[in-house]
């Protein structure tokens, strides 16, 4: 037998871990909290952040179909001045913040990107009681790096085997992953909490026809008001560049 290619052994791996994960996976919707809408107030690290550390907390405690204003519903401007504990890429920092073990529910700090159908920036100032707030205790969370390519605008930087590889950590790991991807020139970080081999997207290209054919979609929950949407795999694999789990600490 001749000697397998670099192409051969990439195709290989992902076919084999293809034939080792179901065609879909969807747990992690049940115990997910809805976003805020951030209107242009550039907070998308804060709530996709936010938007792991509620779903894992729900998870932990199995809480499904989280209400608003529920035990896990936190401030996306508490991690905005949270303290660091541990220095890592730009987009796992802000939520590893959260193992300082506790957060604040929205509640008590509340996060209203829009005010009097204005942009509200008062979003990222320090609450004037923050050491004083009622303390909402969480579980301790890590996150595992899976790739970070080019810088926070990169785009077309990865190919089918990362988007395979984000798949298989969803199912491996059973917790959401964080994003970074390039929308039209503006760097934007969300969460992937699922995935379907069977399903069609949303489409992200400028030319509709290209998408027409394309199967399989991303679960995801950004950060505009909208619990949860369909995006192609050519979208991420496309216009993302960098992901990292974000897990219950074992």
């Amino acid at each position: 037998m001749g000697k397998l290619t670099l192409f051969s052994i990439l195709f290989i791996a992902m076919n084999s871990l293809a034939m080792a994960r179901p065609s879909s996976y969807t747990e992690l919707l049940d115990y997910l909290q809805e976003a805020p809408d951030q209107g242009d107030t550039n907070t998308c690290l804060f709530v996709a952040s936010t938007g792991a550390m509620e779903l894992i907390a729900n998870k932990e405690n199995n809480i499904k179909n989280p209400k608003p204003y529920g035990k896990y519903d936190l401030s996306e401007s508490f991690v905005i001045w949270g303290k660091n504990t541990v220095d890592k890429s730009f987009f796992e920092t802000p939520v590893l913040r959260f193992n300082n073990g506790f957060g604040v529910n929205i509640k008590d700090w509340d996060y209203e990107a829009w005010k009097n159908n204005a942009v509200n920036q008062s979003v990222w100032n320090k609450h004037p009681q923050f050491s004083t707030l009622p303390k909402v205790s969480l579980p301790q969370i890590e996150t595992i790096k899976l790739f970070q390519y080019g810088n926070k605008w990169s785009t077309f930087v990865l190919n089918d085997s990362h988007v395979e590889q984000v798949k298989e950590a969803l199912w491996k790991y059973k917790s959401p992953v964080l994003i970074n991807y390039n929308d039209e020139g503006y760097w934007h970080v969300i969460l992937i909490v699922g995935y379907d081999d069977n399903l069609p997207g949303e489409c992200y290209d400028t030319d509709p026809k290209e998408c027409e054919g394309d199967i399989g979609s991303f679960y995801i929950r950004d950060s505009f008001g909208i619990k949860v949407e369909l995006r192609d795999y050519d979208w991420f694999r496309a216009k993302g560049n960098a992901a990292a789990i974000v897990r219950a600490k074992k």
